[in-house]
């Protein structure tokens, strides 16, 4: 397979054919929301394109979990921010700055740790990259108890500091901002162990787009485009809800309107479609987003952190619309604090904020500078050179 994005994908579906590859560098990253995975896979294609020869292994960490508690854990968590979000945002605040030590903490550093260990122990990775929180627990657990000697990098994902990202063997954090280096740093990491990275995206966000062909793709022309992902967590009804209110707005526009892989969600686009007021392109699984996003004047989302992260490095402003509560209200806050974008109150804001910014085109122009200037689109490269840096590093017996 010499395709390095298919051997990627490869990997995180042969859980033990990986790991009999003897990774020197292995990248754990978690099915709770696909933005661990696209930057664990951002890391992964870029330590490839530089070294084809390298041996890299990209792993989904609760393969190693009982899988009862998995189901549980997984089921728990998308039924809260789905259903009751207020549940998850009291639990996400009462473990923000919960104490490293507390026996909750240290049941979560060590969910699945046995498991990991054996699997590892015949040929430990060199360098193991935790793109979620409980991986980089599990692995600062088993550095202090000496049992390995990997170096731990911890890249982290959203916008906001969480205790369950900070632990004491760390060796290096990678975060998408300032601001995130700094609370780390408040929060007691020695201040050499953080890089401002930015989150890492597929490299393609960092590429010019032909804006003109993909129009014509899409039959569009050269009016404004909203392009509008309502994610798998919004309720059908607010989908439904979001899609009339973008479609009424007065200003003439196009909606690109990307539906993903639920088949329910599509078909409400594809029925509002036939009675909308401006031109609506429906969509449903993309792997163009890239191109979307090059297109587009303005995105209409939540706030998670790779969605943001992408928009950002293309110069999108956003209209952040039903944040999941806890990480993503804090990427919400980082964006509109930093003037890259707005945050809509309730779903009758989201048409007279849009109409406000296209018809105040210097506003919407100060907001795509401020986009593009904290966006980090060569992220991956910047993490990928670390980890090769710090193996070419490593003493001869140890390489």
């Amino acid at each position: 397979m010499t395709d390095p994005a298919q051997w990627l994908e490869w990997n995180g579906a042969h859980h033990q054919a990986t790991l009999e590859s003897h990774p020197d560098v292995m990248i754990l990253a978690a099915r709770y929301g696909d933005g661990h995975l696209r930057a664990a896979k951002a890391i992964g294609l870029q330590l490839l394109l530089s070294d084809p020869a390298s041996k890299v292994g990209l792993l989904d960490y609760y393969k190693f979990v009982n899988p009862r508690l998995d189901q549980a854990i997984r089921w728990a968590y998308l039924s809260s921010v789905r259903f009751i979000p207020g549940i998850w945002k009291k639990f996400y605040t009462a473990t923000q700055k919960i104490d490293p030590e507390s026996a909750t903490q240290q049941f979560l550093n060590r969910v699945g740790i046995e498991s990991f260990y054996q699997a590892i122990r015949p040929y430990p990775p060199k360098v193991i990259v935790s793109t979620y929180p409980t991986a980089a627990g599990v692995v600062s657990t088993l550095k202090r108890q000496e049992r390995i000697e990997a170096l731990n990098y911890v890249v982290m994902t959203d916008y906001s500091i969480h205790s369950q990202w900070i632990h004491q063997y760390v060796d290096l954090y990678f975060v998408g901002g300032l601001d995130m280096k700094d609370a780390l740093v408040n929060r007691g990491v020695p201040k050499e162990r953080v890089v401002v990275s930015g989150i890492p995206v597929d490299g393609r966000f960092s590429l010019p787009v032909d804006e003109e062909a993909v129009r014509k793709s899409l039959g569009i022309g050269n009016e404004p485009v909203i392009l509008f992902m309502g994610g798998s967590y919004m309720p059908i009804n607010e989908f439904a809800q979001i899609l009339s209110d973008i479609d009424h707005m007065t200003v003439p526009h196009a909606t690109v309107v990307v539906a993903g892989r639920e088949t329910r969600r599509l078909r409400v686009a594809l029925d509002y479609q036939a009675q909308a007021t401006h031109p609506i392109v429906v969509l449903g699984y993309v792997d163009n987003v890239h191109e979307l996003m090059g297109v587009s004047n303005l995105l209409v989302s939540k706030a998670g952190g790779l969605t943001t992260t992408e928009a950002l490095c293309r110069g999108l402003p956003m209209l952040i619309y039903r944040p999941i509560p806890g990480q993503e209200d804090a990427n919400a806050a980082y964006v509109v604090r930093h003037k890259a974008g707005l945050l809509a109150r309730d779903h009758r804001d989201v048409s007279g904020l849009l109409d406000h910014l296209l018809n105040h085109p210097w506003e919407l122009k100060a907001m795509t500078r401020q986009a593009r200037f904290l966006g980090h689109p060569n992220a991956a490269t910047l993490i990928a050179g670390r980890i090769r840096d710090a193996m070419a590093a490593m003493p001869a017996h140890v390489q």
